[in-house]
């Protein structure tokens, strides 16, 4: 069995603060400041770029707010675009809290990166999020030459919940006809809400994901809505003629087990898959860019997968 990183367990076993409020008793302002604070106390400085340009792009119910990444070197009009929705467990989570991992894709993959600041839970339940990641996917496909991209090399992927979205938009392209995803970025992505995995019994509590069932039950009030496959892509009827993928895993996380069962039925659909596991890591480990330098190997680990098949 592997070993969890040494800087990630001496960090796990320090006491945590008995006067904090579990987000399950938090409301969602106050969640979603506690998490602002805490991804900003875990960063790095953000990486230098070329440009950010904050921009609106249509959601499924109005504009959302999205950040356009711009690195040096891009091709005018021919470069490649990575449409990328954050994790925070739908309901947590923005622009800001993946600034720094949106720069890191931006500058080691060479590509354009669209940050896109969905509608969150329990505010917005299933499936406003899958309907803004599909309405702002289009949006950028019809905005292609606006953004200086090609549209035959526009990617999408995302952390966690956002993994979820992009893999649900690739779901959705294939079934709706709709433009091409020419890459599915899914780092330890969520892609089965209903699953009781060895994984989620062993690290469910005590490795920083330990309120996955409030932010499902946040997401999904309906339970019958989690085999959906917009909301769990695990269960679509095939996976076949889905885009190429990498999926990144992390050993100590509740979802290790479900994202290597993706990329298994991707795999085992015909899809060309990259599959990574960072033995050492938990969840949300490419957030942790102040702490360890792993962080940032994962990011340009996962860039380099979709530099070899968009360019």
């Amino acid at each position: 069995m592997s070993e969890l990183d040494p800087i990630l367990k001496d960090i796990l076993a320090q006491p945590g603060d008995p006067n904090a409020t579990p987000v399950e008793e938090q409301d969602p302002d106050e969640a979603r400041a506690e998490f602002e604070g805490d991804m900003r106390a875990v960063d790095a400085e953000p990486p230098e770029i070329a440009s950010v340009e904050n921009i609106q792009v249509a959601g499924a119910a109005g504009d959302l707010g999205a950040r356009l990444y711009t690195p040096g070197g891009c091709a005018p009009g021919e470069g490649a675009l990575l449409i990328y929705y954050h994790g925070g467990g739908n309901i947590r989570g923005s622009l800001d809290t993946h600034d720094s991992a949106c720069r890191v894709l931006a500058n080691a993959s060479k590509a354009k990166v669209l940050s896109v600041d969905y509608r969150l839970a329990p505010e917005h339940p299933f499936p406003a999020a899958a309907d803004d990641a599909w309405a702002s996917f289009t949006w950028a496909h019809a905005h292609a030459r606006d953004l200086g991209v090609s549209g035959d090399r526009i990617a999408v992927g995302g952390d966690s919940a956002g993994g979820n979205l992009a893999a649900v938009v690739s779901l959705d392209t294939r079934d709706r006809s709709g433009p091409p995803v020419a890459f599915q970025m899914l780092i330890y992505p969520v892609t089965d809400h209903a699953s009781d995995t060895e994984s989620k019994r062993l690290y469910s509590s005590g490795y920083l994901l330990n309120s996955m069932p409030f932010y499902t039950a946040s997401y999904l009030p309906d339970e019958v809505d989690r085999t959906h496959p917009r909301a769990s892509p695990a269960y679509a009827l095939s996976h076949a003629g889905l885009p190429p993928a990498v999926v990144m895993t992390a050993g100590f996380d509740p979802l290790l087990d479900d994202g290597k069962a993706y990329a298994d039925k991707l795999e085992e659909a015909g899809c060309e898959v990259d599959y990574v596991c960072f033995e050492s890591m938990i969840h949300g480990f490419i957030s942790l860019r102040g702490l360890i330098p792993t962080a940032e190997e994962g990011l340009r680990r996962c860039a380099a997968s979709m530099c070899r098949v968009v360019g």
